[in-house]
């Protein structure tokens, strides 16, 4: 029985592996709604690039010419007062920096890859608002963490458990038993009636021989009714380089399987794999043939071969266990926001099929997917399944298959830092409306109730302790961003008016308001007050004004606002938004965008309907 059952599980298995895993469209990110910290990351070192108002790919011309711009505002030689010299100084010796590190190649380098930890020294790793004391304890469990990884790598350990029990009996009415008076059918004897069917015991572990070089070991188990056996797979993988790979394994006991794959990566849009596999030398390996090309961002097409049993003059024409051809072309989509689909057909001589699964996140972190399988010499199968995160290591997932005619199946799934466990319970030997009603709505209206009234709270309950820590433990360091932006704009209201004339000259672009702060206090009527004493939305006219040049206005996405210039974070580790309210060519605009997404204007969808 496969872990995941329907179409999407043998693209998967078809698509090549490499040392570190299966090549495949990029993954959506894992949901952090079962995780106790969710929070939006919160760096304490000023962003370089938003500092300067500038996206990442900005050209020396560009990040020349906003600096220029800004030391005309912020040069100390330009200020009137002592008091706006000295905060000019401050304003400008971290634009000065960014300057210098932004236009020097090896620099910007480093800090594109590593940010500013990759500019310091290792004493100096950690934010600033930390102790030496604290530093180092810091880095010694950065260092331990790193050498325990480091360890693990080398090793890999995997292991599975495969428990299958036999419920069927549970279900069962009582006219099939010959005497049901001398039986007890309470709920509990009823689950007692489950039976231990087969049990499935694999553990896997890496050795390295050499960079490219490592051979894998796993050990498998299996019993059944009292019985079973055992056997040993080593397999050796070797990279020959970034775009061609191959393995090949055998058994050491009987029954002796020999196995080999190889892998050539033509391009990041497609691939060739071959696999072969050797059950008996008195027949030729049964081959498998697979191509796959990147159709479009998220979507991939896929072509797999499987030759069978097949003979070479006399070798393999007494094959004992002959398997037909197939041909298997299909497609398969996945997107960041985690839904995603496949569409495959077969044809073979033995069975031709189509099959099809959407996936799709629920709330409470959950992926769901729903798949079906139809064809023409069997019958009707269908699966839902349903995965998420339960600790900050551990996944769990639910499978349901249904198979007209061919009974009723749940899997139970955990997976904790690479051991699996995987118990799969016989429920019906049949379609039972009643089995299958039980099966699938028991377990989605539990979790349903779990979420709302007990998983949901939880959740909203660690949010706001991290949130309230967050703010306690960077106090002061809150408290310093806010004086910094409020010198900041008082730096910049003399430039700032000046620009205003400019553009009300030209009928151009004019800031009417800019408020920056907590997502849920913007409404589609204004913004709502803070009930906390605490700010939690500020106001960033002037700054916002500055940043308008020749009646344009362009905030780069990809990091939060607060990193600008005459911006602060009033409500650290929350959502956040940014509205604007502007005039342009006598017409009243309004915007609001996430913290983190790109603003552009004047753009004609923003004009007010009333305006």
């Amino acid at each position: 029985m496969n872990d995941d059952p329907g179409p999407s599980s043998t693209y998967y298995r078809s698509f090549p592996s490499t040392a570190d895993g299966p090549i495949r469209p990029p993954s959506p990110p894992t949901s952090p709604i079962l995780t106790s910290n969710s929070l939006p990351p919160h760096p304490l070192e000023r962003d370089l690039y938003a500092l300067l108002n500038l996206p990442r790919a900005a050209s020396d011309a560009e990040i020349r010419d906003r600096y220029r711009s800004l030391a005309t505002v912020y040069h100390p030689d330009r200020q009137r007062t002592e008091q706006n010299r000295a905060s000019a100084h401050a304003r400008f010796t971290e634009i000065q920096r960014a300057y210098e590190i932004l236009t020097d190649p090896t620099k910007r380098t480093i800090y594109d890859l590593f940010g500013e930890e990759g500019l310091k020294t290792s004493w100096e790793i950690g934010p600033r608002v930390k102790t030496p004391e604290e530093m180092k304890r810091w880095f010694t469990s950065q260092a331990y963490e790193k050498r325990s990884m480091e360890t693990e790598a080398l090793v890999k350990p995997k292991g599975d458990i495969e428990v299958v029990l036999d419920a069927r009996a549970v279900f069962l009415s009582k006219k099939f038993f010959r005497e049901p008076e001398k039986i007890r059918h309470d709920p509990l004897s009823r689950v007692l009636r489950t039976r231990p069917g087969r049990v499935v015991m694999k553990h896997s572990f890496e050795t390295p021989i050499s960079p490219t070089t490592q051979v894998v070991w796993e050990g498998q188990a299996l019993a059944r009714n009292g019985r079973g056996g055992a056997n040993l797979l080593g397999t050796v993988k070797h990279q020959f380089s970034p775009r061609l790979w191959v393995e090949g394994g055998t058994t050491l006991m009987q029954p002796r399987v020999r196995r080999f794959k190889g892998t050539f990566t033509v391009d990041e849009d497609q691939y060739i794999s071959v696999n072969a596999v050797q059950q008996t030398l008195s027949a030729p390996p049964q081959l498998g043939l697979t191509y796959g090309r990147r159709l479009f961002a998220d979507t991939t097409g896929f072509i797999s071969y499987e030759s069978g049993t097949f003979a070479i003059g006399t070798w393999g024409k007494n094959h004992p266990a002959p398997s037909t051809s197939s041909l298997s072309v299909g497609l398969t989509n996945s997107k960041r926001n985690g839904t995603g689909w496949t569409l495959q057909t077969t044809a073979g001589l033995a069975a031709s099929r189509v099959a099809a699964d959407y996936s799709i996140k629920v709330p409470g972190g959950l992926k769901v997917k729903v798949g079906g399988e139809v064809g023409m010499a069997q019958s009707i199968a269908g699966f839902v399944t349903a995965e998420g995160k339960v600790t900050e290591n551990v996944r769990a997932g639910l499978i349901l298959q249904v198979e007209v005619g061919g009974g009723i199946i749940m899997k139970v799934k955990f997976n904790r830092l690479g051991q699996r466990v995987s118990i799969p319970i016989l429920l019906a030997e049949r379609l039972e409306p009643t089995v299958f009603v039980l099966s699938a709505l028991l377990p989605a209206v539990g979790y349903a109730g779990l979420y709302r009234y007990y998983l949901l709270p939880k959740k909203k309950e660690r949010l706001r302790e991290r949130v309230k820590e967050l703010r306690e433990e960077n106090k002061e360091f809150i408290a310093q961003r806010k004086v910094e932006a409020l010198d900041a704009i008082a730096l910049m209201e003399r430039s700032v008016a000046q620009k205003v004339v400019q553009e009300r000259e030209r009928n151009g672009l004019i800031i009417i308001s800019a408020h920056y702060g907590l997502a849920s206090s913007f409404t589609p009527r204004g913004i709502k007050s803070s009930e906390k004493e605490d700010e939690e939305c500020i106001d960033v006219t002037i700054p916002v004004q500055a940043l308008v040049q020749d009646g344009k206005l362009y905030i780069p996405g990809g990091k939060g606002k607060f990193n600008l210039l005459g911006f602060w974070d009033p409500c650290i580790g929350e959502n956040k938004k940014l509205r604007v309210r502007y005039l342009f060519r006598g017409k009243l605009h309004e915007v609001t965008v996430d913290d983190v997404i790109a603003l552009r204007a004047p753009v004609k969808a923003h004009v007010l309907d009333n305006a």
